[in-house]
């Protein structure tokens, strides 16, 4: 583990610029020497990151909310909006970084960044997988455990890769090439109704889906580190690489079926925006390439689509000048306003409810409490994954099945016909509806 500006840089390595070996990272006073005063240290020697990894560049400076970077040859590497680094190709590309905020005077810098080979996921331990009958309350149940070891490399996987869709989970575990999974959200999955999920997600390290909502999260960093949280998302827009005062544009949702305020669609979505309400600004390759209004706007590859309900046409085109520099970093506060870091955050998913807190159960079974097949999801003291299906059972069951197996803090995942889970080629209980979401894990994870 290397450490640069008192940081500690998990998934990187530092390598000399002149050298073929790692050398530990240089001291903060060398690299301080690097800046003009300009308040933004960036490392001195070349950031190593294997092909098979995502990593935090925001770990390098301390998780700073806005920072913007920009490659040199982006064809090596592309970096989210919760400033994580995915690997493209091979080879070595400058990086140069800005710093911006409300409060914060802007300061910059750059650093070399180097994709390598990948790395293959090594275990302490090897995943366990249980099926059997076990006692719930006094009756039989049928139960299906997954305890996996903690830095077990986690996705997010689609129905047919693209939101608003729903497919057999095997099919969607098969394409991943996933070698555990377990259903995830609850999705819209009745009247004909658009499969959209109902919480929040984030998949490979972009806000995929977003209700407005603060709830309970589980969320995978890019090391593997496995957390339950109460979070909810805020999305900051800035232009020509700032996010200061006279800089700034908001948005409330990513991927959210039309409706008041402003949404963000991704290539994720899917073709087209879907909605000809509100004034329509295309993003392509970082820079605006057309602002209308009334229209169902494409989707670039290469970018996304700001819909925006309120402004009227000739306010946004002033704003957002076609050909001009937009971009946007999200990021995450509790219940209690205050933020949270997840800026190594890849994979996530919101449900509920919550089961158990520090060790507690906290869902507790009412005279009312009615079984069902269900879904649930854990972190142990050790941050291992536990996961749990069963064809019959409550919440506070669910709960207390985690626990037996060790977990500190759990939630509950979607359930009934949605209810499903997978281990190395074999489906331990088939969900009985196609899916719109699934937690995907495994070392050889696409």
């Amino acid at each position: 583990m290397a450490k640069t500006a008192g940081v500690a840089l998990i998934g990187f390595s530092l390598m000399g610029a002149d050298a073929g070996t790692d050398r530990p990272a240089a001291s903060s006073a060398s690299q301080e020497e690097q800046t003009a005063e300009d308040g933004l240290v960036c490392p001195r020697e070349t950031v190593k990151l294997p092909m098979s990894a995502k990593t935090s560049l925001d770990a390098l400076f301390q998780y700073e909310p806005y920072l913007y970077y920009e490659f040199a040859n982006p064809k090596l590497a592309r970096v989210t909006s919760q400033g994580i680094a995915i690997p493209l190709a091979k080879g070595t590309t400058q990086v140069a970084v800005t710093a911006s905020g409300y409060e914060r005077e802007a300061a910059s810098c750059s650093f070399r960044l180097q994709i390598v080979d990948p790395v293959k996921f090594k275990s302490a331990s090897a995943p366990k997988t249980e099926s059997g009958q076990t006692k719930l309350n006094g009756r039989k149940a049928y139960v299906n455990t997954i305890v996996l070891p903690q830095g077990m490399p986690a996705g997010l996987g689609l129905g047919k890769d693209a939101l608003g869709n729903a497919e057999a989970m095997k099919a969607i575990v098969t394409r991943r090439q996933a070698s555990y999974a377990i259903n995830g959200t609850y999705f819209a999955a009745y009247n004909d109704e658009v499969p959209l999920p109902y919480g929040t997600l984030v998949k490979d390290g972009e806000l995929l889906f977003n209700t407005g909502s603060v709830g309970t999260i589980v969320s995978f960093a890019a090391d593997g580190t496995a957390r339950l949280d109460e979070a909810s998302p805020s999305i900051a827009g800035g232009f020509d690489g700032l996010y200061d005062s006279q800089r700034r544009w908001s948005a409330s949702y990513v991927n959210r079926r039309a409706g008041s305020g402003t949404t963000i669609y991704t290539p994720d979505y899917g073709a087209r925006i879907g909605t000809d309400t509100g004034v329509m600004i295309v993003v392509s390759g970082g820079k605006v390439i057309r602002v209308a209004k009334g229209e169902n706007a494409k989707i670039p590859r290469d970018g996304y689509v700001i819909v925006n309900q309120r402004e009227s046409l000739a306010e946004l085109k002033e704003m957002f000048k076609v050909g001009r520099k937009v971009h946007y970093r999200v990021t995450y506060s509790n219940a209690e306003g205050r933020l949270v870091r997840w800026n190594d955050v890849v994979t996530a998913v919101q449900a509920w409810p919550k089961l158990i807190e520090g060790g507690k159960v906290v869902e507790k079974d009412g005279a009312d409490a009615k079984r069902a097949a269900r879904s649930g999801i854990g972190i142990t003291k050790d941050g291992r994954v536990v996961m749990v299906t069963t064809g019959s059972a409550t919440h506070g069951e669910v709960a207390e099945l985690l626990r037996a197996k060790g977990a500190v803090d759990a939630m509950g995942l979607d359930g009934g016909a949605s209810a499903g889970i997978y281990s190395q080629g074999v489906q331990l209980f088939t969900p009985g509806r196609n899916l719109s979401n699934v937690l995907l894990f495994g070392p050889d994870l696409r």
